[in-house]
Order: structure tokens, then C-alpha cells, then sequence
């Protein structure tokens, strides 16, 4: 008789073995005996994401190729279970593309989160770099996606959402102080806005602003941080969305004003905006949900730039030419906009 696989060990070496494998993939793939794994990318940021591929003795139907993402890093185990409650409960029943999960647990005892996905890569998909140019026609296709996960999630269709993935902005505000805050703002990060803009106090404020809005307000599953390297495209071109360690309920307009401002260029950004608010409103529609009017909708998009504001603001833990280049998009979206004044703050 086989013991229970440990749910989310920290030790890589125990997610690579064939004796932990054979343990996760029996229940989907009977009589699976995996004989060895063979890493062939590590990605490494807070999480540390493993691709490699799985050789069989017997392979009874099992993924040749997996990604294992977790805490692995020593000094970086304070990673969420969001993600891990995400796959293992939600992302199987929303018509959202997601990378198809063999295995998400937390261990109850230690915290830690693991996540075992196909690997995409190995299958022809494409992951999308922050750094790099994404057009409208794009933004109109993930527009798509969020308004679909929104739809499925609206107004406690699933109430179990809000119990599981509860809203993020005050617990997210509680991270900062304006001390701690207005140094990182000074850093170069934003250079080139105006002082208005730049300061703590007006964006600390604004996030309980927005939070105050949400609560009178329909409220949805969000993914809260889709900016281009969170999402990946499949070989056909469709979309699909990753790294849900940020997902909440929330309000919809959360994930479109954060998600069109980083993923635009600003003059593109300008130029498009509403034509995409209207097709996400449209597509809202074409899911069985009454959209909120449209100037009502223009209205509260503007309102809630500052929230990926101040995520990127606060941000330490990603490469620097990544954090200037989204705070700055996001920055001057919110300039643009005059947004914090729309939130009177």
C-alpha cells in the first residue's frame, strides 16, 4: 500500500521524481508509472515556474511535458494560494482558457501552493512578454476572455467566489503606508508625471475609493493582473490567461482599465479605448448579463486606472525595466484620465 503524495512539497526534487508523479497523475491516468523528469527551463521570479518533460514506462495517457509552479526558493515562500484554489476549484468550470491542470494543492500544514500544469510550451503555445508590442485587434481578443470569466462570475452566480477569492483592494492598500509608498513613487519609476499624481497619499486614497465603489456595485470575478506577460497565445492566435495569484472579487472595471492600459501603447490607448470598453460591453451582453450604461461604463473605466497604478507602484520583485514601463503606461493613463480626481481624492 503507497503512502499519500505529499499535496505541494517545497523540495523540487520530490515534484520531479517518478514516485511523487506515479502518486498525482494515477487518479487521471490509472496504472501511469512514470520512470524520470528532465528540466528543461526554470523561470524564476517570486514563484519559480519548472518546465520539463516526463519520460514513461508505462505512459497510460499521461502529459509528456509539464510545468510545475511553486515556492521552491527559500527566500521566496510567502507566494498566495489563490492560484492553487483558482485551478483546483474554479478554472475547470469558467469558459476561460487556462493551461490545463493535472494538480493544484496547498499543504495545510506549511502553506505552500503548488501548481502542476501542461506545459504549453512543449504543445506550440507562445507566452507574451510585458516589454513587448500588443495591438487593439489583441486587446479586443482578451476582452473576450475577461468578459466571459466575468459574465460566468456576476453578481454572485457563484457565491462560493467571493468566500474563496475575497476583494483584494483594502488588504492590497494595507501593504503601504504613504512613507513607504512615496519613495518608490520618487525612484524613477514614473518619471516624467505630474507631481499630482505621483504622490501616496492621493493613490492610497484612491484605492479606498475604488473599494467603496465596488461595494455598491455588481461585483465579478476579476483576474487582477493581466497585463501582457500573463497571457499566452496559442498556436491558432487565440488567448489564454495565466498566473491568477492576484484573483479576486472585484469590480469589472478593475481587469479592463489595468489590462488596456498596460497593454497599449499611450497614443494607442487613446485612440481605442472606448471602441474596446464597448466591445467588452457588448460581449458582456452576448453572455446574458445586462452591461451597466455606457457612460456609466466610460465613467467608472477611468475611475479604476489607479488601481494598476498602485500595484506597480509598490512593486520591488520584477525585473526594473518591467515595473517602469507598466507604472509609466499606467501613470499617464491616469493623468490622462484626471482619474483621481474623478475618485475625489
Amino acid at each position: 500500500m503507497t503512502t499519500p503524495a505529499e499535496p505541494a512539497p517545497f523540495d523540487e526534487a520530490v515534484v520531479l521524481s517518478p514516485e511523487w508523479l506515479a502518486r498525482i497523475l494515477e487518479s487521471g491516468h490509472p496504472g501511469v508509472v512514470p520512470a524520470a523528469a528532465e528540466v528543461v527551463e526554470r523561470i524564476e521570479t517570486v514563484a519559480t515556474k519548472l518546465r520539463f518533460r516526463v519520460t514513461y514506462a508505462q505512459q497510460a495517457g499521461a502529459p509528456p511535458a509539464l510545468c510545475a509552479k511553486g515556492y521552491f526558493n527559500p527566500r521566496h515562500r510567502r507566494g498566495s494560494r489563490a492560484e492553487a484554489d483558482f485551478y483546483r476549484d474554479f478554472a475547470h468550470d469558467l469558459p476561460v482558457r487556462t493551461p490545463p491542470c493535472v494538480h493544484a494543492a496547498v499543504d495545510e500544514d506549511t502553506g505552500h501552493a503548488l501548481v502542476l500544469m501542461h506545459d504549453l510550451v512543449a504543445a506550440g503555445a507562445r507566452f507574451l512578454d510585458p516589454l513587448v508590442g500588443y495591438r487593439a485587434a489583441q486587446a479586443a481578443e482578451t476582452l473576450d476572455q475577461l468578459a466571459a470569466l466575468h459574465a460566468a462570475t456576476w453578481d454572485d452566480k457563484r457565491p462560493d467566489a467571493s468566500g474563496l477569492f475575497p476583494p483584494r483592494l483594502a488588504s492590497l492598500a494595507g501593504h503601504m503606508t504613504v512613507e513607504t509608498l512615496q519613495p518608490l513613487l520618487d525612484d524613477g519609476r514614473a518619471a516624467g508625471i505630474p507631481d499630482d499624481v505621483r504622490r501616496a497619499d492621493r493613490l492610497l486614497a484612491a484605492m479606498a475609493a475604488m473599494d467603496t465603489l465596488g461595494n455598491s456595485s455588481a461585483r465579478c470575478l476579476v483576474h487582477g493582473d493581466l497585463h501582457a506577460g500573463n497571457i499566452y497565445e496559442l498556436p491558432d492566435g487565440r488567448p489564454g490567461l495565466i498566473d491568477w495569484q492576484v484573483v479576486q472579487s472585484g469590480h469589472w472595471a478593475q481587469d479592463i482599465a489595468y489590462h488596456l492600459a498596460t497593454v497599449l501603447p499611450p497614443d494607442e490607448l487613446a485612440r481605442t479605448e472606448r471602441d474596446l470598453l464597448e466591445h467588452y460591453l457588448h460581449r458582456l451582453a452576448a453572455h446574458g448579463v445586462e452591461p451597466p450604461d455606457r457612460e456609466h461604463a466610460w465613467w467608472m473605466y477611468r475611475a479604476h486606472l489607479p488601481y494598476g497604478l498602485y500595484l506597480w507602484s509598490m512593486t520591488r520583485a520584477v525585473d526594473r525595466p518591467i515595473i517602469e514601463h507598466l507604472t509609466g503606461r499606467l501613470a499617464t493613463a491616469v493623468a490622462r484620465h484626471k482619474s483621481l480626481d474623478l475618485l475625489e481624492v
